[in-house]
């Protein structure tokens, strides 16, 4: 595991922007196993570690265990570690899931561990959660992004277990004396992730018992496919520029498949999430040439005088107080 390890971070340059290194430990096999491997990687690769335990408060005594034992494992192994607690069924907003809140949380404490320690944050998921990621995507009926699985390097996020399986990091566990707690949840079968996890590829693995394998070759042919198609998209966007937004007529030349992702990129500058209905509201604007569409409360997609552009227009909703 630690070649494979050492592979990722080379491969996927994940020590390139800062060697400072902090482990988001869990306490689980994955990430005891994560923070182990890099201690011994430390040395060579000239790398500096911490690690960050959040303590979601969904789970009682459980998840008062799991961060007393993230903190002694650090204190065991000499690695400095910052512990969030947080509520998530107090900030849950309107229309979020408990899943959804206890990520958008999450994410927060690392931004705070990464201001606190100058560093990467390195998550523990694995190959075989980005083959989940890919079946979860599937099953919505996804583009390809939704094909490309767990990105390895995202906005400070790095992955360095993502060429390992679950298997490999209880393997290290137990070969290398590091002890971890399992989450209770993640052997219930009440949400979709789990279902996936210990039904759905079981059965594919009868078909394949390398599917893993399989759906990891496949992610990175299609990130790479991703990538250039994305960094093609930012090229045509920029020439379609115009005063006020973009030339309609010129967009309307493009590929549909790089208008896609031309389309989605502003939508997401404007804070609008780019789902299919919205994009495809907008390349009928572009089609036509003129007109408009509420993409979402206060945000619009407008064709005028042959110039495609998002605003924002605050609307009068019951309820809402009037803008002054």
């Amino acid at each position: 595991m630690k070649t494979r390890v050492a592979e990722a971070l080379k491969k996927y340059g994940m020590l390139e922007a800062c060697r400072n290194v902090t482990v988001g430990l869990s306490g689980g096999a994955d990430s005891c196993a994560l923070l182990g491997v890099l201690r011994e990687l430390s040395g060579e690769l000239d790398m500096s570690l911490s690690a960050c335990h959040i303590n979601h408060s969904l789970r009682g005594a459980e998840s008062d265990r799991d961060e007393a034992f993230a903190r002694s494992l650090c204190e065991r192994l000499g690695v400095p570690i910052e512990v969030y607690r947080v509520d998530v069924r107090a900030s849950a907003g309107k229309h979020e899931s408990i899943e959804e809140t206890a990520r958008r949380l999450r994410y927060g404490c690392f931004g705070e561990a990464r201001g606190k320690f100058g560093s990467v944050i390195a998550t523990a998921h694995t190959a075989g959660d980005s083959a989940e990621t890919v079946l979860m995507n599937l099953l919505r009926g996804t583009g390809t992004k939704g094909l490309a699985g767990i990105p390895p390097v995202r906005g400070g996020i790095i992955r360095p277990l993502i060429l390992c399986t679950r298997e490999q990091t209880e393997n290290y566990c137990r070969t290398h004396g590091i002890d971890y707690v399992t989450d209770s949840t993640n052997l219930e079968d009440d949400c979709t992730r789990n279902r996936i996890r210990h039904k759905v590829i079981p059965l594919l693995e009868e078909f394949n018992p390398s599917f893993i394998a399989a759906v990891s070759r496949m992610t990175e042919a299609v990130s790479d496919d991703e990538s250039f198609l994305a960094e093609y998209a930012a090229r045509c966007a920029q020439e379609c520029r115009t005063e006020g937004g973009y030339d309609s007529r010129r967009l309307g030349e493009l590929h549909p498949a790089v208008l896609f992702r031309v389309i989605a990129s502003e939508l997401r500058a404007n804070g609008v999430e780019p789902s299919r209905l919205r994009v495809s509201q907008c390349t009928e604007l572009i089609r036509r040439g003129m007109g408009r569409v509420n993409l979402c409360r206060d945000k619009f997609a407008c064709v005028r005088k042959k110039v495609f552009f998002i605003r924002t227009e605050f609307q009068q909703y019951k309820g809402r107080a009037p803008e002054n």
